[in-house]
């Protein structure tokens, strides 16, 4: 159960409005490191939200509600527990396919009459999936909250999946994928992930490929529809200018009668670890920088460590231009114009990625560098400065991920989604600040693997191969 807590946070209502039907995801790669100087004073105000009320439905669905009245604005998300993790074997890309077509025409309104609707009332309807959970959102005046709530009904329980939606889809999609042919930087991450996870979920492109998505049958979707929302594993978040009892009436109006049976997650085998360096080459002749990843098995999101692999990951690779591998690969060696590390911690163990791009002759000077800087950083911990600043920043930036409706909605939905305590808003910045030099030298040493990776080039192979070999045996990989 979720105690309450209080938040003050300005809101602006164009951006709220305009905010992105998947606003409040985590998505698979974090976002740049946005522009932000936090107060030189250290002793901030804790993170507090306006009162949280809870219920749960009669058919299993969880409600949340947050009264939030600086402005007449309401965000509605529904969030179901199951992902792309659950697309069936032989079928990668499913989910995010099914939820695409959620807003693409219901048993009442076409897709046209949805967005003319949403339109007219000055809001945003969306749906969307990512490993981990699939979702549904609305945000809209306070005014027009019976406009929203209808539409969202209809895309929730009733979506069409008419055949001309999934094969317009179906094209779209196909498209997409074979541009992405083209996109060094997409190549490398979906040969990266193949390498690490072998016949793991994860291993697949959450959007599928031209395979599965070719064969996708409306049979295929129902089914997945079915599969991932159902009342039983979902969480509906309503937060904005109502109160406690209005939004218990809307989530009985919009969900009450919802039905459906949960399932449970798919069982997978989590792939070995990789041993020394394995090498894959895929070659693009036309181009003349390489994108490179490297990387190996890191943490899921309810590790025990998580907080001080922020901090230290943040020092890395993760502060963008404060960080370790930016301030040395970039600026002093001059060896490319972006670098940075990541931890994607999902609900199953995720990835641990190295992920730059540099010119063809100087990429094995690129990856031993790297290399050599994460061996330094293990050994020498950070220093009182990186941490401090590490520290301010998060500690610092944290509020900014409560000032809107949709914002709010999100962050309680992922503590929600993993499960992450009734006092995590509270004591997320004392948690960071908990940390230690210790502390990050310790998760360092026992996370990060640089005698053991995955290593993906993409670039001219006949090039960059014979370069590469002083690393380990080099596979090279044709597109296909």
């Amino acid at each position: 159960m979720l105690r309450p807590v209080t938040l003050i946070a300005g809101l602006l209502i164009a951006g709220m409005l305009m905010l992105p039907a998947g606003a409040g995801a985590q998505p698979d790669k974090p976002d740049a490191v946005p522009t932000y100087t936090p107060p030189a004073n250290p002793a901030l105000a804790p993170v507090k939200l306006p009162p949280i009320h809870e219920k749960t439905l009669k058919n299993g669905l969880k409600v949340i509600v947050v009264e939030h009245h600086e402005l007449p604005v309401v965000s509605l998300r529904l969030q179901a527990r199951a992902g792309s993790f659950y697309d069936p074997p032989g079928k990668a890309g499913l989910t995010q396919f099914m939820t695409g077509l959620l807003t693409q025409g219901t048993e009442k309104y076409s897709a046209t009459q949805i967005a003319d609707k949403i339109d007219f009332v000055g809001g945003s309807l969306g749906a969307g999936s990512s490993w981990d959970a699939s979702h549904v959102e609305t945000t809209v005046l306070a005014k027009y909250l019976d406009t929203a709530v209808e539409l969202m009904r209809q895309v929730t329980l009733h979506p069409s999946f008419a055949p001309e939606e999934i094969e317009r889809l179906r094209q779209q999609t196909l498209s997409g994928i074979e541009n992405s042919k083209d996109q060094p930087d997409v190549l490398a991450d979906e040969e990266f992930d193949r390498r690490l996870f072998g016949q793991y979920p994860y291993a697949q492109p959450i959007g599928g490929t031209e395979e599965t998505v070719a064969a996708f049958t409306r049979d295929d979707v129902l089914a997945q529809y079915r599969t991932v929302f159902a009342p039983g594993h979902s969480t509906l978040a309503v937060v904005g200018d109502v109160s406690a009892k209005e939004g218990f009436r809307l989530a009985e109006k919009l969900l009450g009668d919802w039905k459906g049976a949960s399932h449970a997650a798919p069982q997978a085998q989590l792939p070995p670890a990789p041993t020394g360096y394995r090498v894959y080459v895929v070659n693009k002749p036309d181009a003349t920088q390489a994108q490179i990843r490297l990387g190996h098995l890191g943490v899921d999101r309810r590790s025990e460590d998580y907080f001080p692999l922020m901090v230290m990951n943040y020092i890395m690779g993760g502060g963008g231009f404060a960080s370790r591998m930016m301030k040395t690969i970039r600026a002093e060696k001059g060896l490319t114009y972006g670098i940075s590390s990541y931890f994607s911690a999902r609900k199953q163990t995720g990835p641990f990625v190295i992920d730059t791009f540099t010119k063809n002759e100087s990429i094995l000077e690129a990856i031993q560098g790297t290399i050599d800087l994460v061996k330094q950083y293990q050994q020498e911990g950070p220093t009182e400065q990186e941490l401090a600043e590490a520290k301010s920043y998060m500690t610092g930036s944290y509020p900014l991920n409560f000032e809107t409706p949709s914002q709010i909605a999100g962050q309680l939905l992922n503590i929600d989604l993993f499960e992450l305590g009734a006092d995590y808003i509270e004591k997320y910045r004392s948690r960071i600040e908990a940390v230690s030099a210790e502390d990050v030298r310790r998760v360092a040493q026992k996370y990060l693997h640089p005698e053991d990776m995955v290593m993906v080039v993409v670039s001219k192979a006949d090039d960059i191969a014979p370069n590469l070999e002083i690393l380990g045996p080099v596979e090279v990989v044709q597109i296909q």
